[in-house]
């Protein structure tokens, strides 16, 4: 769709029985065809949650040939570019994707820095004409600590409230109202850091660990005297930015 709205003209992809039949001889001859046709544009093939192709290959889903077949992409295609994205890094997935994918350059997705919240929340949309009772920016940006997520909630749920109360304006009332909203909103993304970010979801009793130390976070208590178990745990929701200790303090981070 993207090549169409630019006038470029590309080959066929090829149909599914031909990829069974030889899926690494018919890919490669398709970016071939198709490099020749972008002039001076570049073809960029984003392969997103990319670390269920390390799962799938531990399974025996997947051959390491893959691995092959990507590393010689990269290496010999200057036009054909790659973006993998995912909550894992390269070493977190395993001990192959390092070494087959040398060239690869990580970049770290963080929060939000204040300005640029700031310029999410205000700024979202041309067409968007919300505005904000004085302070209650600042008001979410400290509830989200600039978590892109968390700011895509909390703004979404705002609207939807500015829109019930027939108001271009939100105030301090309808951000409370907005919150639990935004939690049903993410119940996706709470279950998956719940699931998958309290610990290593191939071991079960360190992901049991990391939900007691939210729990109790929750309740404003701190983890005491953390065993081995529950200190991996929360060294990876550290990692994730679940946490973060300050003055040998853990909180929500």
């Amino acid at each position: 769709r993207d090549r169409r709205s630019q006038g470029v003209q590309t080959p066929k992809i090829p149909d599914r029985e031909a990829f069974l039949s030889a899926p690494y001889d018919v890919f490669e001859t398709w970016p071939e065809q198709v490099v020749e046709q972008l002039g001076d544009r570049y073809l960029i093939l984003i392969l997103d949650e990319f670390e269920k192709i390390g799962t799938a290959i531990n399974q025996g889903k997947l051959s390491l040939t893959l691995f092959d077949e990507l590393r010689s992409l990269i290496q010999h295609w200057d036009r054909l570019g790659f973006i993998f994205s995912g909550v894992q890094t390269l070493d977190e997935i395993g001990p192959n994707w390092s070494s087959y994918f040398i060239s690869v350059v990580p970049v770290e997705m963080l929060y939000l820095k204040p300005d640029e919240a700031r310029e999410l929340l205000t700024n979202p949309d041309p067409e968007c004409e919300l505005t904000y009772a004085p302070s209650l920016v600042d008001d979410i940006l400290s509830l989200t600590q600039g978590h892109p997520n968390l700011l895509q909630l909390i703004g979404a749920a705002l609207v939807t409230e500015a829109n019930e109360s027939h108001t271009q304006t939100a105030t301090a009332e309808m951000l409370e109202a907005a919150i639990p909203r935004a939690f049903t909103l993410g119940t996706s993304y709470f279950t998956n850091v719940w699931t998958e970010f309290t610990g290593n979801p191939a071991d079960s009793a360190e992901v049991r660990a990391g939900q007691t130390v939210l729990k109790a976070l929750a309740d404003g208590s701190q983890p005491n005297n953390p065993d081995q178990i529950t200190r991996a745990a929360l060294r990876r929701m550290e990692r994730y930015q679940v946490h973060k200790v300050e003055n040998d303090q853990c909180q929500f981070d």
